[in-house]
Order: structure tokens, then C-alpha cells, then sequence
């Protein structure tokens, strides 16, 4: 999707100048007694984001860069994590006294602050002082996040990008297989079977290799499906999408015709699989009402070893197991299609991660760009950063957690990560000579790779993070089956805005959900799939579609 005309005249006509500005529309920004701008930031943490001690998020290693380089001091309007941060963030639309900045996770946030009247308009601001790499970024796709973040063709905040890519895929606990003589993909397509999942699912169950006598096949959160990789974690969505189905995803079938992808008959025979597992014992018994907490702890516990989830998930999820187990092995694999043609399907979503919105009125919004400029630009492609940033050089050993970072959102080209994940694997197999490799964050990640392949029992469990999210998971599930034509990849169409979902999208969430578990656990007969799309078609999801196709027909 390209920049619409009037968007992209308006990100270069730098000559005309906003109206209110001049016109007393700013806040005087505070200072503090070294003469550095303050700015309030709605700042979100993590449980266990290994600061070292002394430091916190309002005084860290980016902090202190910031103060250096650009005089801003940072102060935290509010720290908050996940559902907390969320929560805070409402409570400051609501009231409409916003911190200076803030990230906001959708784009329904954003409109309603645009509504409101709260958000500075960054139109200007952003084509003046925005890097040449951080445009560049945006252009890799298109522009999409630039339209996505503007509103009458005005940029109303920064957008982060995002690219789920490749496969949904599961953990197996590779020490469980191991001990239990099973030897999966043997043919090395990085993929298993359904029924190859079934049969680990239930020697898991059955053999409990983790001698906790608690151990499941397999345990999913009651939200059942994701539309999205970063949020496939515990749910059954690589199961689904094995048999053609695409969970909460607006999609196109074959005449281009909107269809929603929880709907179709793929995914009444994907739920007849997992209703399967069910009925066979080996999907948790509580499937429906466990928490998401619970099922983490499940697995950290080592009560389950078949954990369905992102690449990125050894990262800040099975490394907790890997901690407290470090005998713990996880290996990521797909799961080839149903029709048995050895395929993998998968869902392309080329789109906006989150946006960072920045106060209406207040005097410096240029700083904010210049932070996205350093942080993100400056630093993450420094060639030598334990020259140029110490001191984050020494965060990035520790790996302490993106949140003390004043925005923890992602720039990233389309496709480069993956790309610079295969690149890191080949550094650490020594295809690729180490001093070759110039970008810091790629060496470390084959360093670390390299690290791990070199001492699997004494590498330090970060090492074992980045070797298997990066090396097993990007390189070789998302890489290799891309590189071997595996893939069967389904591109949904973007929608900016559709009034029709806003209207009744919570509301079908809600019925797709709650039948989908009545369905499951069997309260529900599956010979009913038919009834509960007429439902849904008729609680509004027939206008929802009606409006989509309205819009894709004008494209």
C-alpha cells in the first residue's frame, strides 16, 4: 500500500506552518537547574528487567545518554507493567491530562485522543528531524505506519513498526524427547505433524518425563487463538492454522471476497482436533479456565512440554524455565498442513506495532524525534558500541530489558529480522567472518549464538535466549522453510480504520470465544458451528465484513 498523495505532500511542504504554531498553542516546557528540557514520560516496565543495581528507570544507562546528547531530562509521569500500564494509560485519556509522552498500543487509542483534541500534530515536526535511516525504515513498507498513525492526512504520532512473519510454531521440550527415545522431524523440513504433535502430547502425558506428576500434553489459554505471532503464546493458533484456518484475521478467499478466518469450515475442523485432545486427556482439564499466569507457571514448573508461542518467546518466557530447570531444552517447530503435502501455512502481517503520542501544546516535540534519532538510529547501528556507549554496551551483556529504554518499540525494515537473524547464525557457524558483521546488535546475537554452540552446559542462559530464538526459531523454522519454498503464506488486507468493527468487535470477540470453549469441552455440540456463525454474522459481523469489502472494493 503506497503514502496517499495528500499524506505524502503534506510530510514535505515544511514551508507551510501550522497554524496554531506561534500562536501561544504551546506549553512553556520546564527545565531543570542545569538548563536540560524535563519531559513527563508515561514509562512502561517489566518484572524482571535486570537493571543493574543503582540504576532505575528514571536513571539508567539511555537516561543519562539522553541528558549528554539532546539536555532532556526524563522524568516518569507513571511506571507501570502490562494490564497496569494499559489501565494507566486509559485513566490519563479519560481524563485528558496526558504526560508528555506516552506509548498507546492500538489505534482505537489513538483516535480517541485525536478526537479529543489531546495529541500534538507531528506532521512537520517529524519531516524535519527524523533521520535518514528512521524514513528509510518506514519506506520499506510502503509507508503503512505513517498512514496508519494520521488522521486527515495530518501525522498525529510516531508509529513503531511491526512484520509477523513465517510460521506459528510450538516448543517442544527437546530433554523430554529425548529421554523418551522420540525422534521428530525426520525429515528436516523444521516442521512436525499433527499427528505427530497428538503422539508427543500423549507420551508426555502418559510417561511424565518431568516426574512432577502433574504433567499435561498440552495446556491452552481460554482466548484460544491470536491473530497475531507476538500473541500466539499458549494458544492453539499453529494448530489452526495447520488445517487452512486464520483465527481473528479479516482475510480474502480465492474471488476476493472478505471472509473472517474464525469462521470457516478449516476452523471447525481445527477445532475438532483440539475438542479431540480434549476428550483424549491430554488438553489440560481446565482448559477454559486457566489463566494465562497459570499456564506460565505450568511451564516454568515443567508441567507441560509442548508450549505453543512466538520466536521471539525464549526470550522473556521459556528462559524462566530454563532458570529454574536448566536442564530445560526447547525446540521450535511448525506444523506441516493437514493435507499432508508437507507445507506450512502461514500469516504475513506487515503493519504498526505501537505509537508513541506526544502531549498537545507541548514546546518541544522535535526531542522526541531526536530520541527515536538516537536510541534508534545512532544506537542501534553503532559499529563499535563499546566505544561509543559504554555504558549500554554493558546493558546489552547483562541484557537487561528494552523497557529502560524511553520508548520500547520497535524500527526495524520489513523483513530484516529474520534477515539479520539468519546473518547472526551464520557468524556464530563461522560462515560469515565475525569482523564482517559491522551492526552491534547482530555480532552480539552471533556471538551469543556462537557462545552457547560452544559450551551448551556452562553458556549463560541468555546466551541459550538468543541461539534459540535467533538461530533455531528465525534462522531455521522462518529462514530455512522460506529459503526451501515451504511456506504457504496468507496476506490479510490492512484497514485503517473500520467504524463497524468498533462498533461491535468487542462483542464477537466475546461470542467467538466463550462458544469456542463451550465447544471444546463439549457443553456445546461442534454440530453447531453453522448456528454460531449466523450468530455472529447477525450480532454485526455481517456489516463488519459488508464495510471491509466496501473499502478493499475501493482500492
Amino acid at each position: 500500500m503506497k503514502l496517499s498523495k495528500k499524506l505524502a505532500v503534506s510530510l514535505t511542504m515544511l514551508a507551510i506552518p501550522m497554524l496554531l504554531v506561534g500562536c501561544g498553542g504551546k506549553d512553556k516546557a520546564k527545565t531543570n537547574e542545569d538548563g536540560d528540557i524535563i519531559i513527563k514520560i508515561g514509562r512502561q516496565t517489566a518484572p524482571n528487567s535486570k537493571i543493574p543495581e543503582g540504576d532505575s528507570y528514571s536513571n539508567n544507562a539511555y537516561t543519562r545518554l539522553i541528558k549528554k546528547e539532546l539536555g532532556v531530562e526524563l522524568e516518569s509521569a507513571f511506571e507501570a507493567n502490562g494490564d497496569d500500564y494499559n489501565r494507566q494509560v486509559s485513566l490519563a485519556i479519560a481524563s485528558g491530562d496526558l504526560p508528555d509522552v506516552m506509548i498507546v498500543g492500538s489505534r482505537d487509542e489513538l483516535q480517541e485522543m485525536v478526537d479529543n483534541d489531546l495529541v500534538e500534530d507531528m506532521t512537520d515536526v517529524f519531516e524535519e528531524h527524523a533521520s535518514k535511516n528512521i524514513k528509510e525504515v518506514f519506506e520499506s513498507f510502503d509507508n503503512i505506519q505513517l498512514e496508519s498513525a494520521s488522521f486527515d492526512d495530518r501525522l498525529m504520532a510516531i508509529p513503531s513498526t511491526s512484520y509477523d512473519f513465517g510460521p506459528n510454531m510450538v516448543w517442544m521440550r527437546q530433554d523430554w524427547l529425548d529421554t523418551l527415545g522420540i525422534e521428530l522431524d525426520k525429515d528436516k523440513n523444521n516442521a512436525i505433524t499433527l499427528d505427530e504433535l497428538k503422539s508427543t502430547a500423549k507420551a508426555f502425558k502418559e510417561k511424565d518425563p518431568g516426574k512432577t506428576g502433574k504433567t499435561q500434553g498440552l495446556a491452552l489459554a481460554y482466548w484460544l487463538s491470536s491473530g497475531n505471532h507476538g500473541g500466539s503464546a499458549y494458544t492453539g493458533t499453529p494448530i489452526m492454522n495447520a488445517f487452512g484456518a486464520y483465527p481473528k484475521s479479516y482475510i480474502e478467499d480465492k474471488n476476493g471476497k472478505m471472509i473472517y478466518g474464525s469462521n470457516t469450515n478449516e476452523m471447525k475442523e481445527a477445532l475438532t482436533y483440539i475438542k479431540g485432545l480434549f476428550d483424549e486427556g491430554l488438553l489440560d482439564p481446565q482448559f477454559g479456565t486457566r489463566t494465562y499466569e497459570d499456564i506460565n507457571a505450568m511451564m516454568i514448573n515443567g508441567e507441560i512440554g509442548i508450549i505453543p508461542g512466538p520466536w521471539h518467546m525464549p526470550d522473556w518466557g521459556l528462559i524462566q524455565a530454563k532458570q529454574t530447570h536448566p536442564e530445560a531444552d526447547f525446540v521450535p517447530f511448525a506444523i506441516e498442513n493437514e493435507s499432508g503435502d508437507g507445507k506450512i501455512n502461514a500469516l504475513s502481517t506487515p503493519g504498526t506495532g505501537q505509537y508513541i503520542v506526544v502531549k498537545k501544546g507541548f514546546e518541544h516535540p522535535e526531542k522526541i524525534v531526536e530520541m527515536v534519532n538516537l536510541i534508534d538510529d545512532k544506537v542501534a547501528n553503532s559499529k563499535d558500541m563499546e566505544k561509543e556507549f559504554p555504558e549500554i554496551y554493558e546493558y546489552s551483556k547483562l541484557d537487561v530489558d528494552g523497557t529502560v529504554k524511553p520508548f520500547n518499540v520497535i524500527f526495524i525494515k520489513a523483513n530484516s529480522e529474520i534477515e539479520d537473524a539468519m546473518l547472526a547464525s551464520k557468524g556464530a557457524l563461522g560462515e560469515v567472518p565475525m569482523e564482517d558483521i559491522s551492526n552491534f546488535t547482530i555480532k552480539d546475537n552471533a556471538n551469543k549464538i556462537k557462545a552457547y554452540m560452544d559450551d551448551p552446559k556452562g553458556a549463560d542462559p541468555v546466551a541459550w535466549t538468543r541461539y534459540a530464538s535467533r538461530y533455531l526459531a528465525e534462522n531455521n523454522v522462518m529462514g530455512l522453510t522460506r529459503e526451501k519454498d515451504l511456506l504457504n503464506e496468507v496476506t490479510p488486507p490492512r484497514f485503517n480504520k473500520v467504524e463497524a468493527n468498533e462498533k461491535h468487535g468487542a462483542q464477537l470477540g466475546k461470542l467467538e470465544e466463550e462458544t469456542f470453549i463451550k465447544f471444546i469441552t463439549g457443553e456445546e455440540s461442534l454440530d453447531n458451528f453453522d448456528s454460531y456463525v449466523k450468530k455472529w454474522n447477525k450480532q454485526g459481523g455481517t456489516e463488519v465484513l459488508a464495510e471491509m469489502q466496501s473499502i478493499l472494493d475501493e482500492k
